[in-house]
């Protein structure tokens, strides 16, 4: 009897826990196209060249990002 109640009282938090995740948390975050472009990031690389990273999509590419929003002001190069 000692043994089920054990076990029963160390499932509960697993199934009280185990629910679906809130809606609010799987919403898929919205961001204008100009804080998309503003995200933009140059990282370098360990052999001297370097690749763009968005820090809000966290998208990575090799060549310069496209400009979305039409007034970008990236200035590396």
């Amino acid at each position: 009897m000692k043994k089920s109640i054990c076990v029963w009282l160390m499932t509960l938090p697993v199934i009280a826990l185990s629910g679906q995740v809130p809606l609010d948390r799987q919403a898929v975050p919205v961001w204008t196209d100009e804080e998309i472009d503003n995200a933009w990031i140059r990282v370098p690389w360990s052999h001297g060249g370097h690749y763009y990273h968005n820090t809000l999509t966290r998208e990575d590419q090799d060549n310069h990002p496209t400009c979305l929003s039409g007034v970008c002001k990236w200035k590396w190069d």
